[in-house]
C-alpha cells in the first residue's frame, strides 16, 4: 500500500489525520521514504502539518482554501499537543451569534507556547498564550472532528477587553457587545470577576455598556446595575478607557473610575 492508498483507508475509517510514526509502523516503510512521500502530498495540498509529525488530510472540497476549516483543525491539533485551549475573542463571539464582522484569524487561547506556523492557505490561526486556563467557563460545540471548546459569552467579554488590541479596538468591541449581551448572564459575569480577581475589564465593560445601544436594553440596564453594585464593594483606581492612549487632560468618570481618553462609537 502506498501513501495515497493509506490516506484513503484512513478517511474510510472516519479519521482525518495520522502521524509519521503511525504511517511508518502501519506501512512498514523507512522514515526517509515516508518523509519524501509525505512532502510530495504537502506540496500538492493533500495534507497540512500544523505540528511536527502530525499530518491532517485535506479533502478535495477544502483544498481550494488550503486547509480544513479552523474549527475542525483545532480539536485535532490541541489533542496532539496535549494542550488546554479555548476559542475566544471575535471567533468565540461569532459562535454566540455576534457575527457583525468575521475575524480574519481564528483566535484561540492556550497554555501551550506554539511556534509552528499556523497559516494554511486562507485558514489563519492566532494563538494567545495564557499560563493557566483552569476552571474557566467553556462550552463544547460539536464539529466534524469532535468537540470544540469555546469561551462562554461572559468569558468572551473579559477576553475582548483584556486583549483589546487583538479584538479590533474598543469601537469594534462595543459593536460585538451590542449583540453578545443577549446571551450574557449577570451572575456568571460577576462569578468570573471573582474567580479571576481582575477589575479593570469590568470597569471598562460597565462604562461601554452605558454608551452603546444594545439589542436587549433591559438586560443591559440590569447588567450595568449588577456591575456597579459589585464594583462599589471593591477598591478601585482610575484607569484609562484606552490603555494605549495618553491620559492627561481627559474627563474622569467617577462611577466607573474611568479616564475618558477616547470615544466609544459602535458600528451598529
Amino acid at each position: 500500500m502506498n501513501i495515497l492508498s493509506y490516506i484513503k483507508a484512513i478517511r474510510q475509517t472516519g479519521k482525518r489525520y495520522f502521524t509519521i510514526n503511525q504511517a511508518i509502523s502501519d506501512l512498514g516503510i523507512s522514515r526517509n521514504y515516508a518523509r519524501v512521500a509525505i512532502h510530495r502530498l504537502l506540496e500538492q495540498g493533500d495534507l497540512i502539518s500544523p505540528a511536527k509529525g502530525l499530518y491532517i488530510i485535506v479533502p478535495p472540497e477544502h483544498q481550494p482554501y488550503g486547509s480544513i476549516p479552523a474549527e475542525e483543525l483545532m480539536p485535532i491539533l490541541m489533542k496532539y499537543l496535549n494542550a488546554n485551549y479555548y476559542v475566544s475573542l471575535l471567533s468565540a463571539a461569532a459562535f454566540h451569534g455576534s457575527s457583525h464582522q468575521k475575524p480574519p484569524r481564528f483566535q484561540i487561547i492556550t497554555n501551550k507556547r506554539i511556534k509552528h506556523p499556523l497559516t494554511f492557505g486562507q485558514v489563519k490561526l492566532e494563538v494567545i498564550y495564557k499560563k493557566s486556563l483552569s476552571n474557566l467557563p467553556l462550552q463544547d460545540f460539536t464539529v466534524a472532528t469532535g468537540y470544540l471548546k469555546v469561551a462562554s459569552p461572559e468569558l468572551v467579554s473579559h477576553d475582548l477587553l483584556t486583549y483589546s488590541e487583538k479584538s479590533g479596538g474598543l469601537n469594534h468591541i462595543a459593536t460585538v457587545l451590542t449583540e453578545l449581551i443577549e446571551v450574557m448572564n449577570s451572575n456568571k459575569l460577576i462569578k468570573i470577576a471573582d474567580q479571576l480577581g481582575e477589575k479593570a475589564w469590568l470597569q471598562r465593560l460597565g462604562y461601554i455598556l452605558e454608551k452603546i445601544d444594545p439589542m436587549d436594553s433591559d438586560k443591559a440596564l440590569q447588567m450595568i446595575k449588577k456591575i456597579e453594585v459589585y464594583l462599589k464593594q471593591k477598591k478601585l483606581r482610575f484607569l484609562p478607557l484606552a490603555p494605549e492612549l495618553p491620559t492627561k487632560g481627559f474627563a474622569r468618570i467617577k462611577k466607573w473610575k474611568i479616564i475618558e481618553n477616547t470615544d466609544i462609537e459602535s458600528d451598529i
